[in-house]
């Protein structure tokens, strides 16, 4: 597999807050003015798009850890927006801010009720491309699930918003099993036989992984994926988490599209994905 690239290093502290000062008390006033030119320019609460093709992220859990991962997803030739400033808003606010810039398109979750099936074609394929080139990359923490800097893993699936990383992935399996609270019965009992089942499957790759790969995440522009946004909770998983940690919404009609990839091969897994979180659902923040 080949080398990930070095993470870049993160801005020193006075720099952050630099930033911030200046995301807040300048760029954001003048993306109030720009959307008020251009109204169908704006987006939603906390993105702030600005002239120039640029974009302000200032909302609750944004993350600098959330900036080197979209600079190594560049580095590695996936389309992502390009990082320019982290902001930290000191005790203001519990979260940063990111300046970066705009990738063109629209999300895919607008235009899913009017693509064609060839257009879907086009659309998977694509995205299957992108996933290959994350996953030939070698884990540079070695077997460690873990967050892109080595640290906490986060994400919608995790218990309570993020949890520190493991050095292997029974450690892994063994830390969200801890979170099976609801086993009242014979039902409780047969859901966590079938979630205890990821144990005794075979090891899987630990891969970088984008971590919440939604419609709303995946950029379209003429027919084709023009970027992949929102890698906040992107990091070092197991191959399996990429589709499980959607696809448990067995309702949606992305878990199904998800399916039809030609990386997806995880119906086991998926079952005990699926029972574990009937049983931990409780302990998810978001």
């Amino acid at each position: 597999m080949a080398q990930f690239p070095r993470l870049p290093r993160k801005a020193s502290p006075l720099m952050s807050r630099i930033c911030g000062w200046f995301h807040e008390h300048i760029l954001i006033p003048i993306s109030n003015q720009y959307v008020r030119i251009y109204p169908d320019r704006a987006i939603g609460p906390g993105i702030y798009p600005l002239p120039f093709g640029l974009l302000l992220k200032f909302t609750p859990g944004t993350r600098e850890e959330e900036c080197l991962a979209m600079s190594v997803a560049y580095a590695i030739g996936i389309p992502v927006p390009r990082f320019i400033s982290y902001g930290d808003h000191g005790s203001s606010y519990p979260w940063g801010s990111i300046l970066m810039t705009r990738i063109p398109g629209r999300p895919l979750t607008d235009l899913m009720d009017s693509l064609s099936p060839s257009e879907w074609d086009i659309i998977r394929s694509d995205i299957s491309s992108h996933l290959d080139r994350m996953r030939s990359y070698a884990n540079p923490w070695g077997t460690r699930i873990c967050g892109i800097d080595g640290h906490d893993f986060y994400g919608a699936r995790v218990p309570s918003g993020h949890l520190p990383a493991c050095s292997n992935e029974r450690e892994f399996h063994e830390a969200l099993l801890r979170f099976a609270f609801n086993v009242k019965g014979e039902p409780g009992a047969k859901l966590l036989r079938t979630a205890e089942k990821m144990l005794a499957l075979p090891p899987h790759a630990i891969v970088f992984t984008h971590g919440d790969l939604w419609h709303h995440n995946i950029m379209v522009h003429n027919g084709r994926v023009s970027g992949i946004i929102d890698w906040e909770w992107a990091g070092w998983m197991p191959e399996y988490w990429e589709f499980t940690s959607i696809m448990r919404c067995t309702i949606f009609s992305w878990s199904q599209f998800l399916s039809t990839l030609p990386q997806y091969q995880y119906e086991a897994e998926l079952e005990s994905e699926i029972a574990l979180v009937a049983m931990s659902a409780n302990s998810f923040k978001y």
